[in-house]
């Protein structure tokens, strides 16, 4: 080895071959250690290998626990609310709290509480029209048993033929009750679903429901037209409409007195497509017009007997239309007044697109 040129490392070439040599001097003698540099460079690549082979086996299994974390993480609120789902019964669609929630998962909780909402309101008006159903179903049931009671009774024929037209008359009013029970539960369910309007001819409906009704004016001797009929189509569901305008004419027609005046049209009024009936009965307070709306409210003080759903089946439909049903007193014949508007209205000039 050569001697050292100054203390420390240094490198050297012996023979053709690098050394890495490391010199120290003391007093009395020089100590001097070498190494082959290509085994030193060898050795400390094996080194610098050894710990970088356990981490690229363990690296892709660290980097699939840390998506794994993350995902589970992110998918966290999507898990709580399934576990609430799971955990609610049907019979209580309450709403889904959105409390820490991502803004990904945010409109479909949106969407499921309006679903849960709609779903509240189907209960809810279904519970409502069974206990009325059931109420209402009661007294004229009962009825028809005490009449049959009395007309086993009966000791003679004139009073056993009494009995036999109470009887009858009362399965009449009992079966237009049934009736009008159904045509509210066929509306509820209408309105539940996702049924398409299509254009109709308004005035080709009015005409329809007063051929229907027109045995029954006859048989109270009233007077029932059909007056000015604007031809104009309006987007509507017609089976539904069909039953608006038979309930407002049969009610138009049964509070009517014997011989009275029933008159309906049909008209544009500005943007509005208007069905009115007016009829020349007693009409109705002005302080209950909003109340007759209701299921099963009667006036009052009035000699017909109805069930008290002709209205609120009528309003029913309008609701689901858009359109507005309004009562006032009739200029014309005094009595009352009722108009239906609607404002989903097709222009003549684009029939020809439907």
């Amino acid at each position: 080895m050569p001697k050292p040129i100054s203390p420390g490392f240094s490198e050297v070439n012996v023979q053709g071959i690098t050394h890495r040599t490391f010199s120290m001097e003391l007093k009395t003698q020089t100590i001097q250690v070498a190494q082959d540099l290509a085994e030193c460079q060898e050795m400390a690549s094996s080194l610098a290998l050894r710990p970088v082979t356990p981490i690229v086996v363990v690296a892709p299994l660290l980097l699939m626990l840390i998506v794994w974390w993350v995902v589970s993480a992110s998918l966290a609120p999507v898990e709580r609310v399934r576990r609430q789902l799971s955990r609610r019964e049907a019979s209580n669609p309450c709403e889904l709290s959105k409390v820490g929630l991502p803004d990904e998962i945010r409109p479909l909780v949106h969407e499921l509480n309006l679903l849960f909402g709609r779903v509240r309101v189907a209960f809810d008006s279904q519970a409502s029209f069974v206990s009325d159903a059931s109420h209402e179903l009661r007294s004229p049931l009962a009825a028809l048993t005490l009449q049959a009671q009395a007309m086993r009774r009966a000791t003679d024929d004139a009073t056993r033929q009494v009995a036999l037209d109470r009887l009858t008359g009362g399965i009449d009013r009992a079966t237009r009750l049934v009736e009008q029970l159904l045509a509210l539960a066929r509306q509820q369910a209408t309105a539940s679903t996702s049924l398409k309007p299509r254009p109709v001819a308004s005035a080709e409906i009015a005409r329809l429901e007063v051929v229907e009704v027109v045995a029954a004016a006859n048989a109270r001797q009233i007077d029932l037209g059909l007056g000015h009929a604007d031809e104009d189509t309006i987007l509507c569901l017609p089976d539904s409409v069909r039953i608006m305008v038979r309930n407002l004419l049969e009610n138009a027609i049964k509070f009517t007195p014997v011989g009275g005046k029933v008159d309906v049209e049909v008209y544009r009024a500005g943007p509005d497509l208007v069905l009115s009936v007016d009829d020349s009965g007693s009409g109705i307070p002005a302080s209950k017009r909003t109340r007759v709306m209701d299921r099963f409210y009667r006036v009052a003080g009035t000699d017909s007997a109805g069930s008290g759903l002709g209205l609120a089946i009528a309003k029913s439909i309008a609701d689901w239309h858009q359109a507005t049903i309004t009562l006032d007193r009739s200029p014309q014949l005094g009595g009352l007044r009722v108009e239906v508007s609607f404002s989903l209205l097709v222009d003549r000039v684009s029939k020809s697109n439907w």
